[in-house]
């Protein structure tokens, strides 16, 4: 809701403001010049502080980083201020591309971790961190780790089962989003991600069966329309196939991935 009203702001202020300007100086029958002075030094400072607040993380940033990352995030450092002053700096870097100096960060506020749920922030954005450096080994010790200190967290267990599965250990990554979905039975993600990787071996029955669970808890989730209209064409009911291919298309999967699949 901040996020939007923030947005909501921005657009009032750096529309109007020019436009109010341009009014003036160009089709007023008399240009205010105090208002246009007013409209112009309001501008600058309005932009010179957002350009501060783009510097800093600031509250707003707070409060979007504990929405976007609350899985995560859990109730992480919430009895030490600097602690999670510098988590949230460290998160901030990770969402603009500076991974080795949202690292440097974690890997000190590690030795300040007490609790579990700052073991699993520190560490879950560590695997971030790396796994966005290719350095996947490490981030998969990062987040094997972090179950280590609470292993009922279905969102690291499903980041485990991707980055398992980027690196083929397709069993290891099945196993991992089946806890994922013990600690969350409606992670609809990890419902999906089970389903492709059966596609992948050609086990037909089980996509199905995993595909339409997913598609129960996310009925927008086109990964898995896709694989159930292929799971279906191996198994030879071309109804129920193209059924889910239209699905596919129509919630805004690419066409040619089932031209491919259909042999088209």
């Amino acid at each position: 809701m901040w996020t939007k009203i923030f947005r909501a702001i921005n657009i009032i202020v750096i529309i109007t403001m020019p436009v109010l300007i341009v009014y003036q100086l160009f089709f007023a029958e008399k240009t205010d010049v105090k208002l246009v002075a007013k409209a112009v030094s309001l501008l600058i400072v309005y932009l010179l502080a957002m350009l501060r607040i783009r510097r800093k993380t600031s509250p707003l940033d707070y409060l979007v980083f504990e929405e976007q990352y609350k899985s995560i995030l859990g109730k992480a450092f919430s009895q030490d201020k600097d602690s999670y002053r510098k988590l949230m700096k460290a998160i901030s870097l990770y969402n603009t591309n500076k991974q080795e100096k949202s690292l440097d960060i974690l890997e000190k506020l590690y030795n300040n971790c007490s609790e579990p749920d700052d073991y699993t922030a520190v560490l879950c954005f560590k695997a971030l961190n790396l796994d966005e450096l290719k350095r996947t080994d490490e981030a998969i010790a990062c987040y094997e780790e972090a179950l280590t200190r609470d292993r009922t967290r279905s969102t690291v267990w499903s980041n485990l089962g991707i980055l398992y599965k980027n690196n083929g250990r397709n069993d290891d990554a099945v196993n991992a989003y089946r806890e994922a979905i013990t600690y969350d039975p409606e992670n609809a993600f990890a419902y999906n991600n089970i389903a492709n990787i059966y596609l992948l071996k050609g086990n037909a029955q089980e996509t199905i069966t995993y595909g339409l669970k997913a598609i129960e808890l996310n009925p927008k989730m086109h990964q898995s329309m896709s694989a159930l209209a292929v799971a279906y064409k191996m198994e030879g009911n071309m109804e129920k196939a193209l059924e889910y291919r239209r699905m596919y298309e129509k919630n805004g999967g690419d066409p040619k991935v089932m031209k491919l699949f259909f042999g088209e």
